[in-house]
This record gives C-alpha cells, structure tokens and sequence, in this order.
C-alpha cells in the first residue's frame, strides 16, 4: 500500500490542487431568500409598440413570401428583421423614441416610446424615390446616429436585397428644444454610391464626441 501511494503520489496531489481549484472557481450562488429581495425591487410591464396599417397593396402576414427554393426555411427567414432601437431622436434628452421594423408589413416605423407622453404621430421611413423592390427587399433593422455631423440624429436603415439607407434630419436644431418629428423631416440617402444586392441582419457604429 505504500508503495502504491509513493508510485501515485504526484497524481494524487494533482487530483487534490483541482478539487481545491475547482471549489474555488465556482461561481457564488446566492440563497433563494435574497435572490429574491433583489428580485422584488424591479417590475416589469408588457406594452405594446405603436402600429400603422399595412401598405397599399399589402396585407400583415406572418410569413414572408419567399423564393420557392427555401420554401423549407420560410419560417427562419420570417424570423428576421424583427429590430428595435431606442434613441432621443427628438432632442428632448431622453431616450424615449423607437425606431423599430414591423416584420408583418416591413415597415420602419418611429414613434414615442410605448409609456412616455406621445409627442408626435408614428409613421413609417419611405425609401422612395430611391430603389426600392418590396418582393425582393426588406428591412432588417435601423440604427440611429449622427451621421453627417450636424448635430441631429439620422436613422441608418440596413435591408435584405439592397445597400444600407440613411435618412437624414433637416430641419433646425436648438439644444435642449424638441422638435415633433414627422416623415417629411427625413431625406433618404445612398451610403454606397453604386447600389448593389446586400444582406445585413444587424449594424453598429462607434465614436468619440468631444
């Protein structure tokens, strides 16, 4: 027995230094009395985000139409699309716009967060007159940003079937005065010059404002 223990006994310390190891890298779980005490102070409530009818000559669906070859996935390709994003478009200093797809009509629609007063009407971002093919094209998600520097915030909206769109504020500008926002005060524009067949499922921008 001895020399079994001298023969083994390196593994035997190793075996030891994990169990040691492994007690020590466990992650704390905390009891279920005081998990739930901080559960308690959070609440959360369902609401729903503004809609608009469907476009002429559409119907809400939901299932897309889809090329006959991926019949067999039409169901994960009715899956996408579904973004929502939360920004102070406005200029009242809140984060309390959305902009958001609505996969059932493939509609990119603003409005006042669900819960804050509503400030202006909901209406949906039209590509037009840029090209535009509803049964081949569909918006995938929108992000908002500044992105010609003039200090209003723009809406980038990337699209199965086409390059990305960016949907520029106009209009003036007075820090700290919100404005009721309306399509009209949206142009759309190109980010690539050549426009070509594009398919973006999501989109991020980072920067340094000094």
């Amino acid at each position: 027995m001895k020399q079994f223990v001298r023969q083994h006994s390196r593994r035997f310390m190793a075996i030891a230094l994990i169990a040691v190891f492994y007690y020590q890298a466990r992650l704390p779980k905390l009891p279920e009395t005081e998990r739930a005490a901080l559960a308690s102070r959070f609440r959360f409530a369902q609401l729903p985000l503004p809609e608009l009818p469907a476009l002429p000559g559409h119907s809400r669906r939901s299932v897309r139409a889809v090329n006959p070859a991926l019949t067999h996935i039409s169901a994960w390709i009715s899956s996408v699309g579904a973004a929502v994003a939360l920004n102070d478009l406005d200029g009242d200093g809140l984060p309390n716009d959305v902009c958001y797809v609505d996969p059932r009509t493939d509609q990119v629609i603003v409005a006042t967060a669900p819960g804050t007063p509503a400030r202006y009407q909901p209406f949906a971002l039209d590509p037009s007159p840029l090209p535009y093919d509803p049964a081949t094209m569909a918006p995938m998600g929108c992000l908002p940003g500044d992105f010609n520097e003039d200090g209003l915030t723009d809406i980038l909206v990337y699209y199965w079937g086409r390059t990305p769109v960016v949907f520029l504020r106009k209009g003036d500008h007075l820090p700290g005065v919100p404005v009721k926002l309306a399509p009209s005060m949206y142009v759309p524009t190109e980010v690539v010059l050549q426009p070509a067949r594009w398919y973006t499922n999501a989109a991020t921008m980072t920067g340094t404002r000094i």
